[in-house]
């Protein structure tokens, strides 16, 4: 073989092994497409502290009481109220590991169904027990730890209070309680579940009245009306949720109690008086007097 064949071969051996190191890459690649797997990352923000109402806690409850009363046994939260019914807001408190809601303080996130419900004071705002019916609670989450980015409250987040409304239900039923109870203390309460009302949708409507009075002389008034549907619904890969609540309510207050002195005078007794006398100067503490009327609204659609 002559020196010019084998150059020739060496040039076209040389080419061959060229296109195969470029080629290479480029099939690696591609195969490597072929076979490559989707990974997913999902994560959730998690603050310490968490804690949720369990269903033996919300049996511990009946209907009278506000929803407020469900997290009144997880430890770290303490709920004041001025009676066992939580009629009267202005006289209601609530603490978590020292951070307050009150008539002026409102350093504790709360939220329906994770979604914010404007100012939780006294003044000017309004809690959850003027939004849900207790019977149309299926949770409360409380996380008593600083509240993360992730909670959509209005106010200072020592800690978050989010109240779980319930879903509806897939069979249309009906139901109906009636409760009484000490202090003329009564509620009719009742829930239409729909069922299926269109492609994959459901809802439910619910409305009830409550009366009681005070625990001392037996003359405040308190009266609460309140009426809220919830609807659900899939369209192709979305899901929605709107939920809206009315509640119109008469309540009377108590009274502060400034001093052990004046508590020992009287323990039963929070300095309001139950009879109008025509004397000015007694009947600014007349209960009666003392009375507040809210009408409250809560709505929302989210997807």
């Amino acid at each position: 073989m002559s020196i010019k064949t084998l150059s020739k071969l060496a040039l076209s051996v040389s080419v061959a092994l060229g296109t195969c190191a470029l080629m290479a890459p480029a099939l690696a690649a591609e195969e490597s497409e072929e076979n490559m797997e989707s990974i997913t990352v999902v994560g959730r923000s998690v603050s310490y502290a968490n804690n949720q109402t369990s269903d033996e806690m919300m049996k511990q409850q009946t209907s009278m009481t506000s929803v407020l009363a469900a997290i009144d046994n997880l430890p770290g939260v303490l709920i004041n109220e001025g009676d066992t019914f939580g009629a009267d807001d202005w006289s209601t408190s609530i603490s978590i590991r020292g951070f307050q809601v009150d008539l002026s303080q409102q350093q504790i996130g709360m939220t329906v169904d994770g979604i914010a419900n404007g100012n939780s004071n006294y003044g000017g705002g309004a809690k959850a027990n003027r939004y849900i019916d207790t019977e149309n609670l299926a949770r409360v989450d409380v996380s008593q730890g600083t509240a993360d980015i992730a909670s959509r409250s209005h106010e200072a987040l020592g800690g978050t209070l989010d109240f779980i409304t319930l879903m509806p239900g897939v069979n249309e039923r009906l139901v109906v309680s009636t409760t009484f109870a000490e202090f003329d203390g009564r509620k009719f309460f009742a829930r239409y579940e729909t069922g299926e009302i269109a492609k994959d949708t459901f809802a439910w409507f619910s409305m009830s009245n409550q009366e009681s009075s005070d625990w001392m002389d037996q003359t405040a008034e308190n009266v609460r009306d309140h009426f809220a549907a919830k609807v659900i619904s899939t369209i192709g890969n979305v899901n929605l949720t709107a939920y809206a609540s009315y509640d119109d309510t008469h309540e009377d207050n108590y009274q502060r109690i400034y001093g052990l002195s004046q508590f020992e005078q009287n323990s039963s007794w929070d300095q309001l008086t139950s009879e109008w006398t025509g004397i000015p100067y007694q009947d600014q503490a007349y209960r009666r007097g003392w009375s507040t009327l809210r009408e409250n609204f809560c709505n929302y659609s989210a997807s």
